[in-house]
């Protein structure tokens, strides 16, 4: 879907002057019908399409005409100029000029024209996308980017507060001083993105750079496990590399530096890290390490082998589809809902999405999983319920608030607010604000919950909500979604005009009925953390279920 913006915001950005266009210039002869502005000063500011352009013009009376040429693209657009006391505005068409007077200290008449260009030809060719783009058409981009962010997003200043908000797309707009190609510019893009800390909002460039990488891009052929601020190799295509040792460097630049790096490109909810682990640790590392840092045809890397010395390698890139390295990290049934006993007087119940679509595809019913699984635990009475919601990036609210009511003890607020930018939703028009009722077969013994950085959106409101009432022990990483809620439901998707890149962004800002947490930017942060070590990993030892059903038999 293809969106416009109607009354796009001004932007103040200098940009450097474009080499003139070349078009035949007669001599205007002058005419009374001229229109006419006035000015006392010789310095005037100059507003062509979106871009606001200061100190680049001045009033010069002895130039006959004295030409203003228009800013790339050559569109259908409004130009305005602006004196100290007086404004004119045209709107202009490729191909054409527009003659004005400017009346200079009540004595000097300044003839002043304004030139467009003509569209050159065979500029929209197949290959466009691919070529830069000129410094006037990615601010265009950005100020459509920001303007909408400012109309539609509704939780825009959730994490921070407007004025560092403005002056980061500010600073990120103004940084725009020389041409660049679609992926670079959307680098700019996803660094606002990332600071504004929203993960809800995003981009579609991402899965397209991935796929452009696979068939033609070579490489860093090595999977790295992060674990804190520590990066560990669990598979090198190679296989000179040991399994398991610890890399410090690539290319002369430390691990820490190189993850900071990549994390600025992540979004998340707030100050929330575990998301942009996962997001690393599940094979985007090479694709964002040469798109955002970049590398050549091989790359030197400092490591250390388990307890030896620090070694130095060369390793070569490679296309993905040589690469050599399998290494799957996710341990999983296949199952997208489950329940089990794994041992006496314990049940488990695994929920990997809440996603109506997914559940539907399965041909699962989500409510009638939880009726019978809860009545099957109602038969049997175990005294501990564990549930794993690692790796569940939410889905439907409603089913979050259903799983809830299965452990609540009594009535309860789920939702407090949910509201747009225009509107403010009412009970009729969502029943969540409304008070929730547990259900008759609600669990009423004692629960543990799993975790996970990729526990997100309406899996991090059940877990919000499922902690402020006490209802839970957590077990492994914080969640991925904020504690206090999020922006999300219903995504408006725009295609910025010039670097066709697509932005997502979220229509609806929730606010959980929760109690005050430690931290305002935080997700569920659980009472046992268990970060899985490398060895864990390579061993494929779920150490955080084990912790729990430890903890459980200890107790």
């Amino acid at each position: 879907m293809k969106l416009r913006i109607d009354h796009p915001f001004w932007v103040r950005v200098s940009i450097a002057l474009l080499l003139p266009v070349m078009l035949p210039i007669a001599p205007l002869l002058a005419q009374p019908a001229l229109p006419l502005i006035k000015a006392n000063s010789t310095q005037v500011r100059i507003k062509d399409g979106y871009v606001v352009r200061e100190g680049i013009w001045t009033v010069s009376p002895q130039l006959k005409p004295d030409t203003y040429t228009a800013l790339e693209p050559f569109t259908n657009k409004t130009i305005t100029f602006y004196t100290d006391v007086d404004s004119i505005a045209f709107s202009v068409k490729p191909g054409h000029r527009y003659a004005f007077n400017i009346l200079l200290q009540g004595k000097d008449t300044c003839l002043t024209q304004i030139v467009v260009g003509n569209v050159p030809n065979g500029l929209a060719t197949s290959g466009q996308s691919e070529l830069p783009l000129n410094t006037e058409q990615l601010a265009m981009d950005f100020v459509v980017f920001r303007d909408y962010l400012k109309h539609e997003h509704p939780g825009l200043y959730r994490y921070r507060a407007k004025e560092k908000i403005d002056k980061l797309l500010d600073s990120c707009l103004l940084s725009i001083d020389r041409p660049l190609a679609s992926s670079e510019f959307a680098k700019k893009i996803l660094f606002s993105i990332s600071h504004i800390q929203d993960a809800h909002t995003g981009t579609t460039f991402t899965g397209a750079l991935v796929r452009r990488y696979q068939d033609s891009t070579k490489l860093f052929p090595i999977d790295l496990y992060f674990a804190g601020d520590k990066a560990f190799i669990v598979c090198s295509n190679s296989g000179q590399i040991e399994v398991g040792s610890e890399l410090l460097s690539i290319n002369n630049r430390s691990i820490t530096a190189i993850r900071q790096d990549l994390f600025s490109y992540l979004p998340s909810d707030g100050s929330i890290q575990t998301k942009k682990i996962h997001t690393v640790n599940n094979g985007a590392f090479p694709f964002l390490y040469k798109w955002i840092i970049g590398h050549g045809d091989s790359l030197t890397i400092d490591y250390k082998p388990r307890d030896k010395h620090v070694r130095s390698a060369t390793i070569g890139a490679e296309l993905v589809k040589n690469f050599t390295c399998t290494f799957d990290r996710r341990a999983s049934t296949g199952k997208l809902v489950d329940l089990s006993f794994p041992q006496p007087n314990v049940a488990l119940m695994t929920i990997t999405t809440f996603d109506e679509s997914r559940l539907s595809n399965a041909k699962l019913d989500f409510r009638a999983f939880l009726q019978g699984s809860f009545a099957e635990i109602n038969r049997t009475k175990p005294a501990t319920l564990i549930l794993d919601l690692r790796n569940n990036a939410g889905g439907l609210d409603e089913y979050g608030a259903l799983l809830f009511s299965y452990l609540a003890k009594g009535p309860f607020n789920y939702f407090t607010t949910v509201e747009s930018t225009h509107k403010k939703s009412t009970v009729a028009e969502n029943h969540l604000l409304n008070r929730q009722l547990a259900q008759e077969l609600s669990f009423k013994g004692k629960v543990y919950i799993l975790i996970n950085g990729l526990s997100f959106s309406t899996t991090a409101d059940f877990c919000a909500i499922t902690k402020s009432n006490g209802r839970a022990q957590f077990v492994g990483e914080e969640t991925g979604g904020g504690y206090y809620g999020n922006s999300s439901g219903q995504l408006l998707k725009i295609e910025l005009p010039h670097s066709k890149l697509n932005v997502l962004i979220p229509r609806f800002n929730y606010v959980n009925a929760v109690k005050p947490a430690i931290y305002p930017d935080r997700g569920t942060i659980p009472d046992y953390e268990i970060i899985p070590t490398v060895d864990d990993l390579l061993r494929k030892r779920d150490v955080q279920l084990q912790y729990c059903l430890d903890l459980i038999q200890k107790k």
